[in-house]
Formats: C-alpha cells, sequence, structure tokens
C-alpha cells in the first residue's frame, strides 16, 4: 500500500500517522516504542507495545461535557479501578463522544480498514456487563448525586444500562448522554435522530458524523466529521479519532 503525497490527493494523514500520532500522544510507553523511519507496519502493529495513560484517558473520558456545552467536568483523583478498565485489551469501534468514553478503546484498526461492515461494527446492546470493577462501581453509586453525567457514562462503558438510565434521568445537560446511551443499547437510528436534534457542539458534531459512519451514510458523515476535526482541540485524543473516522470514511466513500 503506497504512502507517497501522489497516492494521497485530498492531503489527509495516512492512517499510520495517524495511529502513531494518537498513541504517542496518549500513552506513557517509552518514546522509542514508536517507530519513526519510512515503514510498512501495519496500524494494529504500530499499536503494539503501547499502553494508555490512565490520567489522559479520563482528560478524554470526561472532555466531551465541556465539549458539549455542559458545566466543567469533575478533576481530582482518578476513581477506583480506572486504570485497569483503560487496560482492558478489548476494542470499540463505533465509538461515540460521550462522558465515561476514551477514544483509545479504538485499538483495532483491521476491521475499520479493510471490509468494514457497519453493521458488524456498531454496538447491538446484547453485550453483557463487564464482571468485576466492584470499586468503580462503588465509586458511581458515591458520585452519582453530584455527577451524575460522569457516573452515568461510567455505568454506560461497564455495561450498566439501567444505572446509567436513572443516572440520566433527573440530570441537566443530559441529551447527548442519552443519546450516546441509546447509542450503546443498539438503537442507533434512534440515537442519531436525538443528535440531529441537538444544539451544535464539539461532541455533536462528532457523534452526527461518527453515527453516520456506522449507518452507511458515509457521504455525509465525511462533511460532518470535517467540522468535527475543525472543532475538536488538536491536543484532544478525540481530534485523533475524528480524523480517524474521516479516514476511513475517504476510504471507503
Amino acid at each position: 500500500m503506497p504512502r507517497s503525497t501522489a497516492s494521497n490527493p485530498s492531503n489527509q494523514p495516512t492512517i499510520e500517522a495517524l495511529m502513531m500520532r494518537f498513541l504517542a500522544n496518549r500513552s506513557d510507553a517509552a518514546s522509542s516504542a514508536v517507530e519513526t523511519g519510512e515503514s510498512e507496519v501495519e496500524p494494529h502493529e504500530v499499536a503494539a507495545g503501547f499502553r494508555v495513560d490512565p490520567r489522559a484517558a479520563w482528560l478524554d473520558a470526561t472532555s466531551p461535557l465541556t465539549m458539549g456545552g455542559n458545566a466543567p467536568a469533575p478533576a481530582g483523583q482518578l476513581p477506583n479501578e480506572w486504570a485497569a478498565l483503560v487496560g482492558q485489551p478489548s476494542s470499540a469501534f463505533a465509538l461515540p463522544m460521550a462522558a465515561g468514553h476514551f477514544p483509545q478503546r479504538v485499538k483495532d484498526l483491521q476491521p475499520l480498514l479493510t471490509k468494514f461492515s457497519p453493521a458488524e461494527l456498531r454496538p447491538t446492546g446484547t453485550q453483557g456487563a463487564s464482571p468485576a470493577f466492584a470499586g468503580l462501581r462503588t465509586w458511581i453509586a458515591k458520585n452519582g448525586p453530584t455527577n451524575p453525567l460522569v457516573a452515568a457514562g461510567l455505568a454506560r462503558t461497564l455495561g450498566d444500562f439501567d444505572i446509567a438510565a436513572k443516572l440520566l434521568a433527573g440530570a441537566t445537560g443530559a441529551e447527548n448522554e442519552k443519546a450516546a446511551l441509546l447509542w450503546q443499547r443498539g438503537k442507533c437510528a434512534e440515537a442519531l435522530a436525538a443528535w440531529d436534534a441537538l444544539p451544535e457542539s464539539a461532541a455533536v458534531l462528532f457523534n452526527r458524523g461518527m453515527g453516520r459512519l456506522f449507518l452507511g451514510q458515509i457521504a455525509d458523515a465525511r462533511l460532518l466529521l470535517q467540522k468535527a476535526v475543525d472543532a475538536i482541540p488538536e491536543t484532544s485524543g478525540w481530534h485523533t479519532l475524528a480524523r480517524l473516522y474521516l479516514a476511513v470514511a475517504e476510504i471507503h466513500g
């Protein structure tokens, strides 16, 4: 697969460049683990040897609140077992920009680059809740009354959908989070309709584009993901994931 500028007329970064930047900026692995020379290494091989910095992932997991127009996300000590959750090997593919989600969960790029079957990659809502993580669930129960959006996001990430729904029921500014819960429950068309009804923000633009990409509406996804790229700060892991999804749309569109 050529890597030259001539083979990239849209001037989009290559998938390898995106993934290397994504991991290098969001990892606490040694910099020597990153390949810097010319290489034909596939993206999933570039990822080998990296592990995500839990604090960087926490910043990305709470930043959708500020970019969605809500109150500032809580700071301070990381939740119990957050590092263990971040270190889980399982990969997500169709990931909404919402509290509790961190873009580093998109670890395996092969299904995005090769066959790309959106129906197989988006959530079905049939997955069970993550076992263990009693400490993280204790944090959710303790902090739910004061930080319902973050607590609900963590519950959603763990697959505790009913707990997330209860936390969001009485919360203000929870529209993006409610749509993300619909998405994770496999009600993807309903989630996209909910995002389309919200005022425009960086998180909403990302989710409108992501939703269309994984519902097979690739041409519309490209336009919205480009807007998301422009709206999300480059220092955010969500910016790189938006560019990654945009590149996927370019490849398969």
